[in-house]
């Protein structure tokens, strides 16, 4: 790619957004703002359910609407509206081009650009939440949406594939690399307002202002719900297909810590005793030699299991004792994942830990690269030296800088599950309070609350719950119930 200072010498002059053929919103829109375009937007679903009462739309904003419209999950229409014309006929047109061919129950969303920018290096485009697009001299502007990311589970470099696909481009060409001559990239960000006619998502908000519900309620009753009446942990559901996945790998231990971030939040106890009954039964039947589907087969994935059960209330503390206890641990040392379940280990047992144990978890800090679950025990144990070196650790994963500010970057795209765990492990930590508030508004923004659940996601099955990450929709127990005890941290 041209180097940043010379691409920009010849850039269009007549400006981004004209550029783009776009016209952007000039701030983010206001709660009374988004009501009035889901107003309109009900409007147009019922006009369309029956095709009588054309709705009055007013006080809608004059940018550029770009309406997508959805059935189960699955885009069946996208249209934009552009030229010059008022709020109301922009957002009344977009919503009929992108609808005309699709009957039956819909969920639509407009999107309205808000921020803009040239992207001059495509590193630093924030997947999830930035929309791409490519300007060039003798072609109109060729835009995805942010949400194509997540609509295909793509990352950056397959965002900029399927934008030169859509380009027409020559195959070899490869816009992470380089941009043709007389062309250039640009990111956008949307303002984005979902609508259905399933009342769901009004209700849910009307009865949690009634009851005084927080965020912290509504992922606790997400988890609740994922509890069958034996007390089994639902591995994850996935809300945009509907599909429920009973179990996953390591779904004892992922059940673990949703059971432990339940318990934490201390609002549905009948659910909690149910289901540390349930894994109690299940652990005891693994390590009586039963055969156990989804049991995991190798004794550090044993260990780290028993002791994230330990820490959801499971009394299976003896049973982890006796796998650690005289020197055993050591024969699990060369495992690769070893360094992550000891730390689990020493968390669960605190001042219990073998001494030796302790030594390598500690000694480990200097090997691996992500150890937040050192840290954990480090506070557990009152081991100030060991905690001070593990938070100082943790904290140097924290980004500090976009894309994806707060991410923990022990994975190339920051994930929730592991960003929530470093929230825990900085808790306390005074010197890192900058980057644990950075990494705590990251995995909230993952949350799924009302007026936030996009068109695609089913709101019955999404609310409370946190996503994946930025491009990854699926609703997982672990990850909702670390995103919970990183909130009541």
């Amino acid at each position: 790619m041209a180097p940043a200072k010379a691409r920009e010498l010849i850039r269009p002059t007549r400006g981004l957004a004209a550029s783009l053929d776009l016209v952007a919103l000039s701030h983010a829109l206001s709660a009374r703002e988004r009501a009035h375009v889901r107003g309109a937007l009900v409007g147009l679903l019922r006009f369309h359910r029956t095709l009588a009462r054309w709705p009055t739309i007013d006080r809608v904003p004059a940018a550029t609407p770009i309406v997508a419209c959805y059935a189960r999950g699955a885009l069946q229409g996208c249209a934009l509206e552009r030229g010059d014309l008022r709020g109301a006929e922009r957002l009344a047109r977009a919503f009929l081009a992108a609808t005309a061919s699709v009957r039956g129950e819909l969920a639509v969303e407009v999107f309205y650009p808000h921020r803009l920018r040239w992207l001059d290096d495509p590193d630093t485009l924030e997947i999830g939440t930035e929309g791409v697009a490519l300007v060039r001299r003798d072609a109109g502007p060729v835009l995805l949406m942010p949400q194509v990311a997540r609509d295909h589970g793509v990352d950056g470099r397959g965002m900029l594939a399927l934008l030169a696909d859509k380009a027409r481009l020559a195959d070899d060409v490869d816009l992470s690399t380089h941009v043709p001559a007389g062309g250039w990239l640009a990111a956008w960000t949307v303002d984005a307002v979902a609508t259905r006619l399933d009342d769901t998502e009004a209700a849910s908000a009307r009865a949690a202002a009634r009851s005084g519900a927080r965020d912290v309620d509504y992922a606790a009753a997400w988890l609740a719900r994922m509890v069958d009446a034996r007390g089994a942990v639902a591995f994850a559901i996935d809300a945009r297909t509907r599909v429920l996945q009973p179990d996953g790998e390591l779904g004892y231990a992922r059940s673990a810590i949703a059971i432990e971030a339940l318990a934490a939040h201390g609002g549905h106890a009948r659910t909690v005793a149910r289901a540390r009954r349930w894994l109690g039964r299940e652990i005891g039947r693994a390590m009586h030699g039963e055969r156990v589907a989804g049991w995991p087969d190798d004794r550090p994935s044993v260990a780290g299991t028993l002791a994230l059960a330990c820490l959801a209330g499971v009394p299976a503390h003896d049973r982890l004792r006796a796998l650690v206890a005289d020197g055993r641990w050591r024969d699990l040392a060369a495992s690769p994942a070893w360094p992550w379940h000891a730390g689990q280990v020493a968390a669960a047992l605190g001042r219990e830990t073998p001494h030796e144990l302790w030594t390598w978890c500690v000694d480990s800090l200097a090997r691996q690269s992500f150890a937040p679950y050192v840290a954990l025990a480090a506070r557990s144990r009152g081991d100030e030296a060991a905690h001070r070196r593990a938070t100082a650790a943790v904290a140097t994963f924290i980004r500090r800088s976009p894309p994806h500010v707060g991410g923990a970057s022990a994975t190339a795209l920051p994930e929730t599950a592991l960003t929530a765990v470093a929230v825990q492990a900085l808790a306390g930590a005074r010197e890192y309070r900058a980057a644990r508030a950075a990494a705590l508004a990251f995995v909230r923004a993952r949350q799924l609350l009302p007026d936030h659940v996009p068109a695609a996601l089913d709101p019955a099955l999404a609310l409370g719950g946190f996503t994946a990450s930025p491009i990854d929709d699926v609703l997982r127990a672990d990850i909702t119930g670390h995103a919970l005890l990183a909130l009541l941290a």
